[in-house]
């Protein structure tokens, strides 16, 4: 039953966020607790997680500071940095895995691939 009744809350939070976000600058993805946000620019980053934050406490949530990470997708290098939002810290990573696949800043398949090998040779060697 609780399962149930988190996958109706979580819905309505997600509801009320995509009431906020719904253009090309921001947007939201759910799998069970798992939110994923997408926004161009820091700001709007900012903007949604305060607002996701936000609705999370109303209805009682509230976000695993050591689950929640961002990663900045972009062709140059640049520095690592965290950031601090709504007294939360953001760990900055060059990659992650949602949802079992691996996404990384640079956008690129290698580090999946050899997973997928690993995690296939894995499975052989046990038979």
């Amino acid at each position: 039953m609780s399962a149930t009744l988190f996958s109706i809350v979580i819905d309505n939070v997600q509801l009320d966020l995509k009431g906020n976000i719904s253009t090309s600058i921001k947007q939201c993805s759910a799998y069970a607790d798992d939110i994923l946000l997408t926004t161009r620019t820091m700001y709007a980053l900012e903007d949604t997680f305060r607002k996701l934050t936000e609705i999370s406490t109303q209805v009682g949530l509230t976000i695993n500071e050591h689950k929640t990470k961002h990663l900045r997708c972009i062709k140059k290098q640049h520095k690592m940095v965290g950031i601090d939002i709504t007294q939360t810290h953001l760990e900055q990573v060059k990659s992650f895995k949602y949802l079992g696949s691996i996404v990384n800043g640079n956008n690129s398949i290698e580090e999946e691939i050899k997973e997928r090998i690993s995690l296939g040779n894995k499975a052989f060697y046990a038979n």
